[in-house]
Order: structure tokens, then C-alpha cells, then sequence
């Protein structure tokens, strides 16, 4: 069973939790109990040279054989499929070191970290293995060499604000549940490098509603946009910084209209200093008159990149 929650079910685990915090006991009142929604985190992959793989020296001439394998480790809640990492080697030789190819592709899902009730499940750990290799030149020295990683990877990140909505945005009534106009509005983030921040509310007039917020990148790496990296891990700088948005709602309730997303839904933008600035509006006229919360459901879509590297020695055999 995948570990990752599907679009409907962690809707309804947010939904769910709407729903406890705001109930009360018969006769009694109760205590609002903090619920989070996902786990968190600002990291996606962890990836590392395996220990020993490559070792710390080797000889020359082709006298020994070693490996070359990445270690991932999954530390946010979106799934990687088959296929969605990408690493590719940089700083050697391929002849040099009899390497096969300087590109592998991932062949197992690598699960996400999932949460059972309080418990929280760890992400899954996976090797990227570039096969054997062996140095064959016969070097006239110690020659020490820098093995690089590049690793591109699929990921995605989901985040959930709730806010307040009615018909007539403007109109002020006694008791109502919430507020439209809200400058912290606030929201939650499943675990994952590309994060959404400062949410926050206002009306525009009778029958509109204005959302801004922040798409941050809060990891160590770059991010493009899905499917710029097929089969290697390399090159593409001047497509980097991009991130695919995706501003919906729950169970269609409204639909938005987002100027940095060409007047949709859904599109791809470009981060300035790793953040840009969205703005999305909603169109209230054929919502219900009484004031009511729902989610608004922030999707991004993205290809994450980092590098590792690790040091070997090839030793002079006499």
C-alpha cells in the first residue's frame, strides 16, 4: 500500500481535524486541542555516497575493483515514483574509471514519511548504484580524485490554509465564525524543500476575496519545473528556479483566479531570490450567504536538485 496519502484522503484527514478542534463536550467546554495536518520539514531527499562505495583509495592499473552507490534517504511525505530520481557523476573520467555510464535512474519508489495517529513513520531508504568501476591508467603517483553527485529528484508539496468566505464579503453580521479580512492567515506544509508562507486574506469589493501568498524554497538545492531532467542530472541552469502551482479548493467549492498563473488555477513560475509573490481572487457571488470556513489547497509540482561529493585516492602500485 503506498504510504503517501492520495489528494482525497489527506483532504479528509484535514477536514477531519476542522471538525474535532471545533467541537465541544455536552455540558462542558473543551479545551481546542493542536492538531497538525503533516508531519513537516523543510527536507525532501537526503542523499549521500554509501559508506565505503567508493572506498577511501584504491590502486592503479586496473588492480582492484570497487563500487559506486548513493544512499537515499526520503525525509519528507511525498512518495518518489519509479523513475523519479536521477543521478548523474561529474569530475572524472568515465574511461579512466571503466564506468559503464555516468547516469542511473532510480527502479523503486522511495516512500515518503506518514504519520499513524501520533506516531510518525520514517520515509524509506533506497541505493542508486552505479555499478562496479576500476581505475585503469598507470599513474606515476598518489593521485587523489573528487567523485560529484548530482541528484534530480520528483517531488511535490501540499499545503492547506483555512479560510473564511461568504456571499456578500462586505456585509458585517453578530456571531459570525470568522473574519474575512486576515493578515495572518496561516497555513501547514507537508514535509518538503518548496514551502507556502504567509497566507493571508482580504476583501475586494462585495463579492470578491484576495489570497496573497509566498512560495519560499526553504532547502539547500535548486528547483525546476517537472520534467526538465529526462535522463541525466546536469546542464539546464537557465530553466532552474521553477516550480509548477496548483491553488484549489475542497470539494470544488470555489475555484481561483491567480494573476501569476496567467488568470488560472495552475501554472509554472519563476522564483526571484527563492521566493515569489502570489496573488490569487475568488469569486464569491455564487457562494451561500452565511459566512463559512473551507480550505484553500495549495499544490507545487517540481524537480529538486543537489549535489554530494566524496574523495578517493588512487594509489601508485609498484
Amino acid at each position: 500500500m503506498n504510504s503517501t496519502l492520495s489528494s482525497k484522503a489527506w483532504l479528509f484527514l484535514v477536514i477531519g481535524i476542522l471538525l474535532i478542534s471545533g467541537c465541544q463536550g455536552f455540558g462542558k467546554q473543551q479545551q481546542p486541542q493542536q492538531t497538525n495536518a503533516f508531519v513537516g520539514g523543510m527536507k525532501g531527499m537526503d542523499v549521500a555516497f554509501a559508506e565505503g562505495q567508493p572506498p577511501a583509495s584504491v590502486l592503479d592499473k586496473g588492480q582492484e575493483e570497487f563500487t559506486l552507490t548513493l544512499l537515499m534517504r526520503n525525509l519528507g511525505e511525498y512518495t518518489i515514483p519509479v523513475g523519479g530520481v536521477i543521478g548523474s557523476l561529474s569530475g572524472v573520467v568515465q574511461n579512466s574509471f571503466s564506468l559503464k555510464s555516468l547516469d542511473v535512474k532510480s527502479t523503486v519508489e522511495v516512500f515518503g514519511v506518514t504519520k499513524d495517529g501520533t506516531t510518525v513513520i520514517p520515509g524509506g531508504e533506497e541505493m542508486l548504484e552505479f555499478g562496479t568501476a576500476q581505475f585503469k591508467p598507470d599513474l606515476p603517483a598518489d593521485t587523489k580524485f573528487t567523485f560529484k553527485a548530482d541528484v534530480c529528484y520528483t517531488y511535490q508539496t501540499q499545503s492547506v490554509s483555512t479560510v473564511c468566505l461568504k456571499k456578500n464579503v462586505l456585509r458585517k453580521e453578530v456571531g459570525e465564525v470568522c473574519q474575512i479580512n486576515n493578515p495572518t492567515l496561516g497555513q501547514e506544509n507537508s514535509g518538503a524543500p518548496m514551502h507556502v508562507e504567509q497566507m493571508k486574506e482580504s476583501s475586494v469589493g462585495n463579492n470578491k476575496v484576495r489570497l496573497n501568498f509566498k512560495v519560499v524554497n526553504k532547502g539547500i538545492g535548486q528547483v525546476y519545473e517537472p520534467g526538465t531532467f529526462t535522463t541525466k542530472c546536469t546542464g539546464m541552469e537557465s530553466e532552474k528556479n521553477r516550480v509548477k502551482i496548483t491553488v484549489g479548493s475542497s470539494d470544488s467549492t470555489f475555484t481561483s483566479s491567480c494573476t501569476q498563473l496567467g488568470g488560472g488555477n495552475s501554472g509554472v513560475v519563476t522564483l526571484v531570490n527563492n521566493q515569489k509573490d502570489i496573488t490569487c481572487t475568488i469569486d464569491t457571488t455564487n457562494l451561500q450567504d452565511i459566512t463559512f470556513q473551507d480550505l484553500v489547497l495549495v499544490k507545487l509540482d517540481y524537480q529538486y536538485r543537489e549535489a554530494v561529493t566524496t574523495p578517493l585516492v588512487v594509489t601508485n602500485a609498484a
